[in-house]
């Protein structure tokens, strides 16, 4: 009798173990790398990149918790992959937006099969780029403007950790500056072809 008790105590505790362990999740660290984005050549004695952006500490903005912001992304992009060459000209990058906001969104779920609807709510983050291109002569007249702008959005569920909070605004910031450097690309071949190459 005594056997039989301990037995199911044992299968029991085993089941309990076994059905409280959850699958641990390794995600592989988001890269920044520079090199994957695309290279613009002007034709231009001087390059300056401005930063117009000012971030935001409203309650909704949150690219201040980023320990590198989405400006600094895109600073470092133009920096490593906008090269200028001549003796003339001047291209000056505006940094006109790059804020991530947070907002709080009732999302329906709705059962095909049972018809039943839930409500529940998530968060969508919104990442905005803008980025002006002036291409000036040394009167400092406008030979030639272009303006990128980008605009991602993603969903999570309110309870989320940091570390996923954290993940979601990377890869955010990461496709958005893939869209930024093809569309830049996009437009500056329409707008200021004769001064690029």
């Amino acid at each position: 009798m005594f056997n039989k008790i301990d037995f199911l105590l044992f299968i029991f505790l085993c089941f309990f173990i076994f059905s409280s362990c959850q699958k641990n999740e390794f995600l592989d660290e988001i890269v920044f790398d520079n090199s994957l984005l695309n290279n613009i050549s002007f034709i231009a004695e001087k390059k300056e990149i401005k930063v117009s952006y000012d971030t935001t500490f409203n309650e909704s903005y949150i690219d201040h918790v980023m320990v590198i912001s989405p400006a600094q992304r895109i600073t470092s992009w133009l920096d490593n992959n906008i090269n200028n060459f001549g003796t003339f000209n001047k291209i000056v990058i505006d940094i006109n937006k790059a804020s991530i906001t947070r907002k709080e969104i009732d999302s329906k779920i709705k059962v095909e099969v049972a018809g039943i609807s839930k409500e529940k709510k998530e968060y969508i983050y919104e990442l905005n780029f803008k980025v002006f291109f002036h291409l000036y002569n040394d009167s400092n007249q406008v030979l030639a403007f272009t303006e990128a702008e980008i605009y991602h959005s993603t969903t999570s569920s309110l309870f989320i950790s940091l570390n996923e909070r954290n993940r979601i605004l990377d890869n955010l910031t990461l496709n958005a500056l893939k869209d930024l450097s093809n569309k830049s690309v996009e437009l500056l071949k329409i707008h200021m072809l004769e001064y690029t190459l």
